[in-house]
């Protein structure tokens, strides 16, 4: 009896001891795994903020090559200008009849030239990320010059957004959309986050206007950087959905980051309406867009001086993608 005893014990010592043990591993494996997470998610941490700082620089580069490319136009303008000008003085003739300027606004872009190019050629004004309270005097400046234009909105629900998208309508310009959060993380974290944004943004103004429009320009355009995923993707889902999309081939350069001047900003879309048949011009009616809304008058009184058609986008307006709808398909 007494061996059995001994032996019944010494087996719950053994028990005992690998109990003890494999809450040891236990315990020492849960404090290695604390002390490992917190640097676990600090990696993941930087290296998200690593690939959004590339995007983010991708996307800055994309545009001061586009604004490289304006200014170089600009560049060859003045070149040619002064070309005939010397052409002038040796010759000792007057040309006045081709370089008079109808228009006394000073500019680096020579006014008779304008005139040749410009003549007979379509405009599509076009604003993005509003609402807000410069789209109020953009559409005061369009009404007064009874130009017609489009405004890619933002999804907001304060009164005066609601007004302002019930009014874009009930005055006859084109209502499209740019996305409800404009936030490019979550909009283009995956197709069913973007079609989950743009319905919501697609719901909101049906119920304050009563009409769906389906415009839509990509929050940084078809041909963005900053998307985390394949822009082909987004693209076939609007070719799917029926949406339309439209970039852009003219800016005014208020989302450059450069500090220009009025008339910087006003010959950056005169010279490209120079180059184009059919100018979609991107500008902004956002807040902090003031100068926007300061040169807008003499951007339409010089492209009215011009004999430019300005009208809003609809079903018969060409395409302007950066990449080609028909090109990615269903």
């Amino acid at each position: 009896m007494s061996n059995d005893k001994n032996a019944a014990k010494k087996a719950e010592m053994i028990a005992r001891k690998k109990r003890v043990q494999r809450l040891k591993k236990m315990i020492v494996a849960t404090i290695i795994i604390f002390l490992l997470l917190p640097s676990i998610l600090c990696v993941a941490l930087w290296i998200r903020l690593a690939r959004f700082e590339k995007r983010y620089n991708d996307f800055l580069k994309t545009n001061e090559m586009q604004y490289a490319k304006m200014k170089k136009l600009e560049d060859e303008k003045e070149e040619k200008v002064e070309k005939v000008e010397k052409e002038e003085k040796v010759d000792g003739k007057a040309l006045a009849a081709e370089v008079e300027s109808t228009d006394p606004v000073p500019t680096n872009i020579p006014e008779v030239e304008d005139q040749t190019l410009i003549e007979g050629k379509k405009v599509y004004l076009t604003f993005d990320d509003g609402p807000s309270q410069n789209t109020e005097q953009i559409l005061d400046i369009l009404k007064e010059n009874d130009v017609k234009a489009t405004f890619f909105v933002i999804g907001h629900t304060d009164e005066h957004s609601l007004d302002m998208y019930k009014r874009i309508v009930d005055e006859g310009h084109t209502l499209a959309m740019h996305s409800y959060s404009h936030q490019y993380a979550k909009i283009y974290k995956s197709v069913k986050a973007f079609a989950k944004d743009m319905n919501s943004l697609s719901d909101l103004l049906y119920t304050v206007t009563g009409e769906r429009t389906h415009f839509i320009r990509f929050p940084g355009g078809s041909s963005n950087t900053v998307s985390a995923g394949d822009m082909t993707d987004f693209i076939r889902y609007a070719n799917r959905v029926g949406y339309v999309y439209f970039d852009w081939n003219t800016i005014n350069g208020d989302a450059t980051g450069q500090n220009l001047t009025d008339n910087e900003m006003i010959n950056n879309v005169m010279s490209n309406v120079n180059i184009f048949t059919n100018s979609v011009v991107l500008m902004h009616d956002c807040a902090g867009k003031e100068q926007t809304v300061k040169t807008l008058p003499k951007i339409i009184n010089k492209l009215k001086k011009k004999h430019v058609t300005m009208l809003p986008i609809n079903d018969t307006t060409p395409l302007v993608q950066h990449i080609k709808a028909e090109d990615v398909g269903e």
